[in-house]
């Protein structure tokens, strides 16, 4: 997931997506800010994203405190949105990894599912 979604949810091609599903191994934060920056998000009925804590992430960097804030940011701002959190995973198969820490009864991966409570 890109532009190319970028560009279609911009375009008159596609007018919404129902679910967004993306695992993108560290890249979702990233995609996540482009879709709060493109002010695409309310063609999206639900997002579903699998997301790591083990590091920062793709094109995310400075201290461990900014990296948190940041992450925060995009999740406040998707309650800003109207998405609201109606189901969380966290896969146990993962290390117990949070910014490359070792964390007791945490996981690397969550899988997080928001829905657009603006859906039409």
């Amino acid at each position: 997931m890109g532009k190319a979604t970028y560009h279609l949810l911009s375009s008159s091609a596609v007018l919404s997506i129902d679910i967004l599903k993306a695992d993108l191994e560290s890249a979702e934060w990233k995609v996540l800010e482009n879709l709060i920056l493109e002010d695409v998000l309310e063609q999206i009925g639900q997002l579903i994203f699998e997301i790591h804590l083990h590091w920062p992430g793709f094109e995310v960097s400075g201290s461990d405190s900014s990296v948190v804030r940041f992450w925060y940011s995009l999740l406040k701002e998707l309650e800003l949105k109207d998405f609201r959190l109606f189901h969380s995973y966290k896969d146990l198969s993962k290390p117990q990894l949070f910014l490359k820490k070792d964390i007791f009864n945490a996981s690397s991966c969550y899988t997080l599912s928001w829905v657009n409570t603006r859906w039409k």
